[in-house]
């Protein structure tokens, strides 16, 4: 993969894991780190972030780039909590 390529997928990848945190659950986040999955294993980049201006409010997710989809949800407690009381469930597919 070149890196123009790699660039690419990362602004797709932080494009859309705001859109899902913003579809999904109604939360605005920042996106802190990007990292290319080894392409041997996954087409895929992890990326952490938080909601915007709650740093305690933690993810982590990963962007499937082939498949052009979110997987793998990791959520702090503060995050999990914030998404229960705007009335949705983190746990839902």
């Amino acid at each position: 993969m070149t890196e123009g390529q790699k660039q690419a997928y990362f602004q797709e990848a932080e494009k859309k894991a705001v859109r899902y945190f913003k579809d999904k659950f109604e939360l605005d986040v920042v996106i802190t780190s990007k990292e290319l999955l080894p392409e041997m294993a996954l087409d895929s980049i992890a990326l952490e972030g938080h909601v915007t201006e709650h740093q305690d409010q933690e993810f982590t997710i990963s962007y499937d780039y082939t498949e052009k989809k979110m997987k793998n949800f990791g959520m702090s407690p503060a995050i999990k909590e914030a998404i229960i009381a705007k009335g949705y469930d983190p746990f839902e597919k």
